[in-house]
């Protein structure tokens, strides 16, 4: 068995079979489909069970009390058998030449992980497509553990795990991934498609500064693996901190009062001075670098870095904020 396909499933009756019948439908097969029902209270585990009897040398399925995603995936992580692993969300999709791709890649060039683009779509249209150029940056862009491949192998020996918080389980484990070895592709394709639903994790819960988003929990749990791995003093590193605390506030303090993102930009940002305390220096915040990023994250972090040395952040969350 070349792939172990992990999807965590939880209440997705609606888009489930999508999802299945995009992966059966591809032009690969040497694969193995893990689908682990996370606690649904829908009709999602009858939709699995019909899919296994169906499919019983294809699909493997799991049944288990809601744990969260970060669990989930790293049960599957242990349930695989083939010598790569990739991870779908129950509500995308894939092409029909997805699976085919990543694994050409990663098999001619011996590789530990390949990393691919993705189009962020509704039922209706494509949102936005994310191409990656073949940048040492492009590693960074996208921390979701989907649109990429991975040697199994190589995830078991170092324990890379998803970690167990509220935000950035993906993040913890692909900084570790990415930072880890250099056998590394970056391939020009896009296939997989990022559902975008409004009633996800991402697109509620973390459009405000709610105490119980543990992010700091996230940022010393990241920051202290690396540096346990001496992987911390990469400018590269230094600087996706920097992206995401921008990211974060930007994204997270969107609906809230400006005395709640006063609050939390001090409180986060003595976190970054205090484990990167020369940030400021980092000459990817510019408008120009790193290579690879999109041009509206560049603007993004350069004036947000420009505003803290003006000291001017307050008052433009007096504007920014609609909480």
């Amino acid at each position: 068995m070349m792939v172990s396909i992990i999807i965590p499933v939880y209440n997705a009756e609606e888009t489930l079979s999508l999802c299945i019948d995009s992966i059966l439908g591809n032009t690969y097969s040497d694969y193995e489909v893990i689908l682990i029902n996370d606690g649904s209270v829908d009709a999602s585990w009858s939709i699995l069970e019909s899919y296994h009897e169906k499919y019983p040398d294809k699909i493997r399925i799991f049944d288990q009390e809601n744990q969260g995603v970060a669990k989930t995936r790293n049960h599957g992580i242990g349930y695989a058998s083939a010598k790569y692993i990739m991870f779908i969300d129950c509500d995308d999709s894939v092409e029909s030449d997805h699976i085919e791709r990543f694994v050409s890649e990663i098999e001619e060039k011996n590789l530990d992980v390949v990393i691919g683009g993705y189009k962020r779509t509704t039922s209706q249209r494509v949102l936005y497509e994310m191409k990656l150029e073949n940048t040492p940056w492009s590693r960074y862009m996208t921390m979701a553990p989907w649109s990429k491949i991975y040697k199994r192998e190589f995830l078991i020996e170092n324990k890379i795990e998803f970690l167990d918080n509220n935000i950035g389980e993906d993040v913890y484990f692909n900084l570790q991934v990415i930072n880890l070895t250099n056998k590394i592709s970056i391939l020009d394709y896009v296939g997989y498609h990022w559902f975008y639903n409004e009633q996800s994790v991402s697109n509620t819960n973390q459009k405000t500064l709610k105490k119980e988003i543990n992010v700091m929990f996230l940022l010393d749990s990241c920051y202290e693996k690396l540096k346990e791995r001496g992987a911390v003093d990469k400018e590269e590193v230094e600087f996706y901190f920097t992206r995401y605390i921008v990211w974060y506030l930007l994204f997270a303090g969107r609906n809230s009062t400006p005395l709640q993102m006063v609050s939390e930009f001090r409180r986060i940002f003595d976190w970054l001075k205090q484990n990167f305390p020369k940030f400021l220096q980092n000459r990817n915040i510019s408008l120009f670098s790193p290579k690879g990023e999109t041009l509206k994250n560049r603007i993004a972090v350069y004036i947000f870095v420009a505003l803290y040395r003006l000291k001017l952040i307050p008052f433009f969350f007096r504007f920014y904020s609609k909480g």
